[in-house]
């Protein structure tokens, strides 16, 4: 028990009770401070948190990079109509002939022919003509059910050899390991050679090569995995494979043999991938695979 001694004071009355009460509010408000802040940081610290998985779990893998060539075109005609012949037959200037690069029309343009890469000419546009082609010795040759008008000119264009550069990039890309979905409108795809560099930005109308210019690249889906959101909002999700289609030719790159090229893909969110290589020291083909 403790001992009360006369010399001691004790405060009493109204003063030490406001006093007290007021103490108890300034650590209640200090409480709440605390309290806010501490939830206020706790906010921040799993923003932060989310931002990063999603810096370091988003982006693109690069399967394969496949540069084309363009074609050499060339122009002849092949026959004149003197409204009896049925049959042109004619050895070409240039050859061999580039399999999948010819095309025949008369005169008033309403027949249209194409080889189909194995020596038969298919009917794209008209009736009433056949024909095929040598790709090797350079001979082509047409039969009309009914023989052209007199004066009637037959015209070809055609391929024979491949241009000295490569004309364009065909990049086959996926999403990587727990990647989430990935809007092709919101990337840029940076590319380089060295002498000019340029950054593309997507150009959702634009399926083909002959599409595109020099500030934006082109999609294809080459395989779309459900849930299918391709078509509607250009979503790439985990499975989908898209080809990218970049005309470097128009970009103002110069890809002749031994240059060196940088590809980087950039999402809005996540890790940039970057692919570097060197075209071969020779072309031989028209497709080549450079990655």
């Amino acid at each position: 028990m403790k001992r009360i001694y006369l010399k001691e004071k004790g405060e009493f009355g109204i003063g030490t009770l406001i006093l007290f009460i007021a103490m108890i509010i300034v650590a209640a408000v200090a409480a709440t401070v605390i309290i806010q802040t501490a939830y206020v940081l706790q906010q921040q610290a799993e923003e932060t948190g989310n931002i990063a998985r999603q810096d370091v779990s988003t982006g693109f893998k690069i399967i394969t990079i496949q540069g084309i060539r363009d074609d050499l075109m060339y122009r002849e005609t092949i026959g004149t109509g003197d409204g009896s012949t049925t049959t042109f037959t004619k050895v070409l200037t240039h050859r061999p002939i580039n399999p999948g690069s010819i095309t025949i029309t008369n005169s008033s343009g309403d027949i249209v022919l194409r080889d189909n890469g194995i020596g038969e000419l298919v009917l794209v546009n008209g009736t009433g003509v056949s024909g095929w082609v040598g790709y090797d010795n350079g001979t082509v040759s047409l039969t009309f059910t009914t023989a052209p008008p007199d004066g009637d000119s037959i015209n070809i264009a055609y391929g024979s050899g491949y241009g000295r550069v490569i004309a364009y990039l065909d990049i086959k890309v996926g999403l990587m390991a727990g990647s989430p979905p990935i809007s092709m409108d919101s990337v840029l795809v940076e590319i380089s050679d060295g002498y000019t560099d340029k950054t593309l930005s997507y150009n959702a109308s634009a399926t083909n090569f002959s599409d595109l210019d020099g500030s934006h690249f082109g999609v294809e889906i080459a395989r779309d995995m459900p849930p299918s959101n391709w078509e509607r909002d250009r979503v790439i999700t985990a499975g989908d494979i898209i080809r990218i289609y970049i005309n470097t030719s128009a970009v103002g790159l110069y890809l002749e043999p031994q240059t060196h090229v940088m590809v980087k893909l950039i999402p809005k969110h996540g890790v940039p991938n970057l692919v570097e290589f060197t075209t071969p020291s020779t072309y031989t083909t028209k497709y080549m695979e450079l990655w």
